[in-house]
């Protein structure tokens, strides 16, 4: 197997190592330059929007930032609270691709979208990220009328460790009425079992099987930094063990067909189904987890983000039924 072009250059110009053995704060500066460096070469920025707001809400300990994304002046518009990946410990709101991210879905569905900067590990770990995502879904909830928000109408997305966080989030408060769950590469199971046994049969040459091995060693030891003690297989921390996922909202899960995380988002999806949830998944051929940033040189990954805007555009118009009466046929779709 050889990946696509667009795939082999990405990768050429990323090395997932180049920044081990730095510190913590300095590891995330680097990491933020070289993420902001590589959405410059292969992403599509996103379109204007009417206006962006910083706010401030309330946790336990302090206060975090949480920044809105609003596409007209006025109005009782959705809600998508989104959440960015990196590994729990790296990431931030202020990535040029989450910029981007939110605008176009900001723009192209008509909803104000709303990114989190939640707390990060090691400092902050499991579960504190989790509650700071509970924090601030709650608050855009109560503070609908001064944001221009339908309260009823309010969706969660993320990617990866954001991914990770938003499902948890759903299963710590089954109370809360949430539109849809919109989730990419997720991250669900911490153990890392499944996602071993993925690179295995993915049926790769060696030397493409060995660069997987190696971003799984760093998938687990982001895993363990969050974890900081905690069981992996603790459901809060990894989903994929969730007993009880009748309340999960619509569930809408995109995997990379050369991600070793595929094998648990699809699983995960046919829980879901199994347990009476509307649940989806679409899995992309010769991605990897990170080429839904190749917006600007790839089709695929353009395909990738024009999908999410269908399904936000949908389940925007749909509406939202409490959690404990929804039973709509299942859909699985697969390229």
């Amino acid at each position: 197997m050889t990946f696509e072009p667009a795939v082999r250059a990405h990768l050429e110009a990323t090395d997932p190592m180049m920044f081990s053995g730095v510190d913590v704060a300095t590891r995330r500066l680097l990491l933020t330059k070289d993420i902001d460096r590589i959405f410059t070469l292969f992403g599509l920025p996103g379109p204007e929007v009417h206006a962006i707001q910083d706010h401030q809400v309330a946790v336990e300990g302090g206060t975090i930032l949480v920044r809105s994304y609003h596409p007209v002046a006025t109005g009782n518009l959705p809600a998508h609270v989104l959440i960015h990946g990196g590994g729990w410990s790296t990431g931030s709101i202020d990535e040029l691709v989450a910029d981007a991210t939110a605008r176009h879905r900001a723009v192209e569905t008509g909803c104000v979208v709303v990114l989190v900067e939640y707390r990060l590990a090691p400092e902050h770990p499991f579960p504190i990220p989790v509650d700071d995502i509970l924090a601030a879904t709650r608050w855009v909830i109560d503070s609908a009328a001064s944001l221009g928000v339908d309260a009823g109408v309010v969706s969660l997305g993320g990617a990866s460790a954001g991914a990770n966080l938003a499902a948890a989030a759903v299963a710590a408060a089954p109370e809360l009425t949430i539109a849809a769950l919109v989730l990419e590469v997720p991250f669900l199971d911490l153990t890392g079992h499944s996602a071993r046994a993925a690179i295995r049969e993915l049926g790769l040459d060696p030397e493409e099987a060995e660069l997987l091995v190696q971003v799984q060693d760093e998938y687990d030891r982001a895993a363990a930094a969050y974890l900081a003690g905690a069981p992996a297989t603790t459901p809060l921390a990894s989903p994929y063990f969730l007993e009880d996922l009748t309340r999960f909202p619509p569930t809408y899960v995109l995997t990379a067909g050369l991600d070793p995380l595929r094998a648990e988002g699809e699983e995960f999806v046919r829980r879901l189904q199994a347990a009476g949830v509307v649940a989806s998944v679409t899995r992309y051929p010769g991605a990897l987890h990170g080429s839904p940033i190749l917006t600007a040189t790839w089709p695929t990954a353009r395909r990738w983000q024009d999908d999410i805007l269908a399904i936000l555009a949908e389940v925007h118009r749909r509406p939202v039924q409490p959690a404990a009466v929804r039973r709509e046929p299942s859909t699985q779709r697969m390229p």
